[in-house]
């Protein structure tokens, strides 16, 4: 009943994404991720924002379900792999040598979209391992063939693949050895919870992490104290508020340039 009561709405938001894909109003906002060692920035996530002409800046919580119902997330995904693989190249002819972090949703994950990436990818002259696929935790992967042989294609091909928010919905640690990765991101709720549980199943996740020779990212991290507790479970990166926050290009380009020429730290 609630999703009838709100289909009007979501609709005409719908056609003004639609309208928004087409017109150039979504931008790709950059948060830096810090390596915990060397509190170097050692990579970006490049988060989509929708400037919209009368509401101001759109967060993607307030229009990918839309996206995702409509039928418009391939085509927002697109979009955002070329203005940010675009604004990485420019930053890399620079000298600014950081990777960068893609989110895409499963329902995109088909051999057609890894060959797509990896053309892009090749076009922008972007190095292997430079590019990372962030599979998104809604929907749910199927675990289905196409979306296997789409992410063993992509990390062939030289593009990361990471586990996004895990222990936020889906993805398991029973479901981690069937999934192919370079990267497991810890989800920020994870952070909030101090008990004993979360700690053994972030270790444990760690421990499967290492087996396969894959990255652990810490999201979310707002205080010193989930910093510390990030390096205690043994994650290899952090991003979060205590870093930076999503910044539009022009505002995040001089911590990178710094960074290419004395290191970013914090």
């Amino acid at each position: 009943m609630e999703r009838n009561a709100d289909a009007p709405a979501a609709l005409e938001l719908a056609g003004e994404l639609r309208h928004a894909i087409a017109s150039g109003q979504l931008s790709a906002y950059f948060q830096p991720v810090y390596d915990l060692k060397t509190r170097h920035i050692v990579a970006v996530e490049a988060l989509c924002r929708w400037i919209h002409p009368q509401r101001g800046v759109l967060m993607p919580d307030h229009f990918i379900p839309v996206a995702e119902r409509f039928g418009l997330i391939a085509d927002l995904g697109r979009v955002m792999l070329e203005e940010a693989g675009r604004q990485m190249a420019a930053w890399h002819r620079r000298g600014v040598r950081v990777g960068l972090a893609l989110n895409v949703s499963p329902s995109e994950l088909r051999p057609e979209f890894a060959d797509a990436v990896l053309q892009r990818a090749a076009e922008f002259d972007l190095p292997r391992r430079t590019l990372t696929i962030e599979v998104t935790e809604s929907p749910a992967m199927t675990s289905s063939p196409e979306e296997r042989a789409a992410l063993e294609m992509l990390i062939e091909g030289g593009v990361g693949v990471a586990v996004d928010d895990f222990g936020a919905g889906f993805t398991s640690l029973e479901s981690l050895p069937q999934v192919p990765f370079t990267e497991i991101k810890i989800d920020k709720a994870l952070m909030y919870d101090t008990s004993a549980d979360v700690d053994d199943l972030v270790t444990r996740c760690v421990e499967i992490a290492r087996e396969r020779g894959a990255l652990v990212v810490a999201e979310g991290v707002e205080t010193q104290e989930q910093l510390d507790r990030a390096g205690g479970w043994g994650c290899d990166r952090a991003q979060g508020f205590l870093f930076a926050a999503a910044l539009p290009a022009s505002e995040v380009e001089p911590l990178l340039l710094a960074g290419a020429e004395q290191g970013c730290r914090v």
